[in-house]
């Protein structure tokens, strides 16, 4: 063997120490971080899917592995928030606003995330502090101004509310007029309940010129000129809201029966209904109001048919099938039991009823622009 040849078979086992050293150590460097990226892959696919519990333990996996993941720590806080472990929510993200080089992207979410906690922990404040922050940044400004109007619906904050509004999506491709005429709807109804009518009316005019399908504001100018004892300029808005919103009139009835009977006009009654008809045929709240005058009018026969036309379309109308036992009830002289049906069926309407948020299922005695308890705009109509 020459000494070549011996060197060379000297240098072997040197060189696979040396590979199988490189390789150790950079297993030992990647393969911690890979795992870490694996578990917070896997918790981002759990969240969207719904599963909030894998989610939570696949980021803590990953933080364990990985303390710079930043966006792993944000989204255990989002689950402590939405377990409503607020506490932990707060600490997790308190602790993540504190570090140093977080880049923008993410402090920008770090901010939402609080905002979100404070509103769930009744810290109103603070909330408003960073979402007034927030709304006046670019990136993050419509996030912030849909949450800070909810806030101001909630605590009854309707001229903010409107300046707000007006100043962020007016301006922008976002603009929903409807919105801001519950929001002056709403600062109408204030005024109106300290009998300041004349300033509610305004308002209620400026909300008109904004949704003109909206029954709310014909309503309300009624009301305000009823309570002025401007009986004609109320009547007129309530004729308007029939003719301009015919599907939402029945709102208007009890108001029309009351005022016009006052007044012995009996006959505009009927014709008010009959013009509705006209443009709708099927409404069937008017076909039901009509035959409650035509009943009182001793025309059981004309009332009799529309009621039947009705229960045909809704089997269960419960104001339908009472008007209707009244006039078989009349027909066999049955007084007293024509009696007994007869108040009750004409207090069974709108007007007495209570009207339920579609959002939180709350109830209110009126129709409202905003729900006064979870601030959700529109559904009450």
């Amino acid at each position: 063997m020459t000494d070549f040849t011996a060197y060379w078979w000297l240098l072997i086992p040197v060189a696979i120490v040396i590979i199988l050293t490189v390789m150790a150590l950079s297993k030992r460097r990647s393969g911690p971080r890979a795992t870490a990226m694996e578990a917070y892959v896997d918790g981002l696919r759990y969240l969207t899917a719904g599963d909030e519990h894998t989610a939570f333990i696949k980021f803590r996996q990953a933080v364990d592995q990985d303390t710079g993941n930043i966006d792993a720590y944000l989204k255990m806080g989002d689950i402590f928030r939405n377990r409503n472990l607020i506490d932990k929510a707060l600490q997790i993200h308190r602790e993540l606003k504190l570090r140093r080089n977080v880049p923008s992207e993410l402090i920008v979410e770090i901010e939402k995330s609080l905002a979100q906690d404070y509103i769930k922990a009744g810290m109103k404040e603070k909330a408003f502090e960073i979402l007034e922050r927030m709304s006046k940044n670019g990136g993050s400004k419509i996030w912030a101004t849909e949450r800070l109007l909810d806030l101001y619906a909630r605590d009854r904050k309707w001229r903010e509310a409107c300046e707000l509004y007006q100043d962020v999506f007016r301006k922008g491709s976002r603009a929903n007029d409807s919105m801001l005429a519950s929001f002056k709807l709403m600062m109408g109804l204030d005024l109106h309940q300290v009998e300041e009518y004349h300033k509610a009316r305004l308002l209620y005019k400026e909300a008109l010129s904004l949704n003109k399908t909206n029954p709310l504001p014909y309503l309300y100018i009624a009301e305000s000129y009823l309570s002025e004892k401007r009986v004609d300029d109320g009547l007129d808005f309530l004729k308007r809201l029939c003719e301009e919103v015919p599907k939402y009139a029945y709102y208007t009835f009890p108001l029309i029966e009351e005022t016009l009977f006052q007044l012995g006009r009996y006959g505009e009654v009927e014709d008010i209904y009959r013009n509705i008809l006209n443009q709708d045929s099927t409404n069937v709240p008017t076909k039901v109001a009509l035959a409650g005058i035509l009943e009182k009018k001793g025309e059981f026969s004309a009332a009799e048919s529309l009621l039947k036309s009705v229960l045909e379309i809704e089997p269960g109308n419960s104001m339908a099938a009472l008007r209707l036992v009244n006039i078989m009830a009349s027909s066999r002289r049955l007084e007293a039991g024509l009696s007994v049906l007869s108040g009750l069926a004409d207090k069974m309407n709108r007007r007495n009823q209570e009207f339920k948020c579609r959002k939180c299922s709350k109830a209110a005695p009126r129709l409202l622009p905003v729900c006064p308890y979870c601030g959700a705009i529109g559904t009450f109509i």
